[in-house]
């Protein structure tokens, strides 16, 4: 063998091994039952409808096998059903728009009770550090009492009293 030839067997193999493998997943009925919430007013998955003569589940779920029969992806499928009964057929909100804020409120609620939570436990700890209330009052009376003196002793002088 030349050495040409082993290169370009080296470079495919190479090459080969490079490609990603492309695997073709097919849906499956219960795959798609998961994405959407059963419309007969029990709010479960679809797939977990355990209501005995569901007729919602049963209808849904034949519609389902019909769209994969006729080769429908599972977005398709979906879609059909958003475009049905509207988004509340979905089991979690569509990550855009409006529903946006049902993802990113909780998140939000909980980093903003944390900051809430911090100050406050920092505010009541600079609270312990402060010397008692009555150690400062005491002080301040001596204060106000001198000064008291001092200015009844200026009106007696003055004949006010």
């Amino acid at each position: 063998m030349g050495v040409k030839k082993l290169c370009g067997i080296a470079l495919a193999g190479v090459l080969v091994m490079l490609t990603p493998a492309v695997t073709v997943y097919a849906a499956t009925k219960d795959d798609i039952a998961k994405e959407l919430i059963c419309q007969c007013g029990c709010t479960l998955l679809l797939s977990n409808c355990n209501h005995i003569e569901c007729m919602s589940r049963d209808s849904m779920l034949t519609l389902i096998d019909q769209k994969l029969a006729q080769g429908q992806t599972q977005e398709q499928i979906i879609q059909f059903f958003v475009n049905d009964y509207g988004e509340q057929v979905l089991a979690s909100p569509p990550k855009r728009g409006f529903n946006l804020t049902a993802w990113i409120a909780p998140f939000a609620a909980i980093l903003l009770g944390g900051v809430v939570i911090f100050f406050a436990i920092r505010k009541w700890v600079r609270r312990s550090e402060l010397p008692p209330a009555t150690v400062i009052a005491a002080e301040e009376e001596d204060t106000y009492r001198q000064r008291l003196e001092k200015e009844l002793d200026r009106f007696t002088e003055r004949g006010y009293r």
